[in-house]
């Protein structure tokens, strides 16, 4: 056993972070999120085949610490784009594995479905994930979801895709591998901020009491990172850390609010994106274990 991404998942991971700092330029979150043109269109990630950079092929492949290592990384960006849904469905999917465009699914959600990025009008559902059969179907009718504003989901009285416990588990450790991505990103701008912010002729980041809150953002993220590789190696207690993981990510975003002070609960500022992205992953991985554990 290893807690380290195969050389096949620490590839991908540097090359989905060259692809997002390069689009990107570390831009402020607000600045793109919203954006009907996203600052990496999809051509540019199916052209590159990272849609495909989930499938096992004859016992090769990523693996499960793969997913989280390229998922995280992707998290860093908050960009509005299936990549990790289309990723999942084509590894879990043989069905997804032929479509030409992005592919989704299906969550369950109380009496409702939550199917991530049901707003895009060319995106498919995959109605089993994890075994062979199902079909692809569109996403149909449904409210958009005012939870996450990244993932441009709808919420829908449709049937939820069929999943395998496996699958489930993969999902729901790959969601909270995105949290962890965004939470990294939030501490890198807290500690920028901190930096740079002035009161009383000083850098607000020199006082000790904010030094403290980003300590605890800091063991926050290394807290989630630990627990999702913990996580991947122990199938069985995948829905535990990935809910232990997004619980320490929704601290760590409360903390960058704080630092932040009044601007951080400003539109402008960008930090409700990724941490609205947390609240949901957080109801996804609750469900999905619900319905799975």
């Amino acid at each position: 056993m290893t807690t380290m991404p195969s050389d096949f998942g620490q590839t991908g991971a540097e090359g989905i972070r060259d692809l997002v700092r390069r689009a990107t330029a570390l831009a402020p979150i607000a600045t793109y999120a919203e954006e009907p043109c996203p600052p990496i269109s999809w051509d540019t990630i199916a052209g590159a085949g990272w849609d495909l950079a989930g499938i096992v092929e004859d016992g090769e492949g990523a693996t499960t610490r793969d997913l989280i290592e390229i998922a995280r990384e992707w998290g860093y960006g908050c960009i509005p784009q299936p990549l990790l849904p289309t990723i999942l469905s084509k590894r879990l999917s043989p069905v997804a594995r032929a479509a030409d465009g992005p592919v989704t699914f299906a969550l369950p959600l109380g009496n409702e479905t939550l199917i991530p990025f049901g707003q895009l009008a060319d995106i498919s559902i995959a109605t089993v994930l994890g075994e062979d059969g199902g079909t692809l179907v569109p996403a149909g009718e449904g409210s958009k979801d005012s939870l996450d504003l990244v993932g441009r989901g709808i919420r829908s009285t449709a049937a939820a895709t069929t999943m395998t416990v496996e699958a489930a588990r993969e999902v729901a450790l790959v969601f909270a591998a995105e949290s962890l991505g965004g939470a990294e990103r939030l501490l890198a701008d807290s500690i920028e901020f901190a930096k740079q912010r002035m009161q009383f002729d000083r850098p607000v980041g020199s006082f000790q009491a904010v030094k403290h809150k980003l300590a605890n953002a800091a063991v926050a993220v290394e807290s989630a990172e630990t627990a999702l590789i913990w996580g991947s190696q122990r199938p069985e207690q995948a829905f535990r850390s990935a809910v232990f993981a997004v619980d320490r990510c929704i601290d760590a975003a409360e903390i960058a609010v704080q630092v932040h002070g009044g601007l951080g609960f400003t539109w402008e500022a960008g930090l409700h994106f990724p941490f609205r992205k947390f609240l949901s992953a957080r109801r996804v991985v609750d469900s999905l274990q619900r319905s799975h554990g």
